[in-house]
């Protein structure tokens, strides 16, 4: 990882490559947008992917049909979608009902 990170999200694309999304910079505290992907195998590196359009941390993730869903988190109600084919990040037209000063979780089955 280019930078130590927590309060991040994590998820496994439909490449294989695992994600780590925003969290605090563990040098700074401060929030981040940016985003990373690690690859495994003959040559194991991680590769940034484009940042979110806003800071986030403590907030829900899931991988789903070639896609990353980002919502809420801290003092955050918006919601995003990474679109891995398009390789760019979409704002979601509707913010969250409430915003969360705690942060989120959220489960695939």
């Amino acid at each position: 990882m280019s930078v130590g990170r927590s309060e991040s999200c994590g998820c496994v694309m439909s490449d294989g490559r695992f994600a780590v999304l925003g969290g605090e910079a563990s040098f700074s505290d401060e929030p981040m947008s940016s985003c990373e992907a690690l690859t495994i195998g003959d040559s194991t590196h991680w590769e940034p992917i484009p940042p979110m359009h806003d800071t986030r941390t403590h907030f829900a993730c899931v991988a789903m049909a070639g896609c990353i869903i980002v919502a809420g988190g801290v003092d955050r109600t918006s919601a995003e979608v990474f679109d891995e084919v398009l390789g760019r990040w979409l704002r979601l037209p509707h913010d969250l009902p409430h915003v969360s000063r705690k942060g989120m979780s959220g489960t695939l089955l």
